[in-house]
């Protein structure tokens, strides 16, 4: 089974940048991403650290992108 593409990401700008360029490896205008505005898409393609998580992690959804967090080791996965 192929590995999945993964990006380490350390900041919101970073994020931004893999935001967008999965949005243009899609052919996607910024108002095409789910029912967001183009104006918030573009903020956080340009690494608004003050976007909101909820809509950061839909925007991911709606573009394909799998969001997992690297727990420290030793630390057993919580109960979701």
């Amino acid at each position: 089974m192929p590995v999945p593409n993964v990006v380490p990401v350390q900041d919101s700008q970073q994020l931004g940048r893999v935001i967008r360029a999965a949005r243009k490896w899609q052919h996607l205008n910024q108002d095409e991403v789910g029912p967001f505005s183009h104006s918030f898409i573009g903020e956080i393609e340009s690494g608004k650290p003050t976007a909101q998580v909820g809509k950061v992690l839909e925007a991911l959804h709606q573009l394909g992108i799998r969001f997992h967090l690297e727990l420290p080791a030793g630390m057993p996965p919580p109960a979701l």
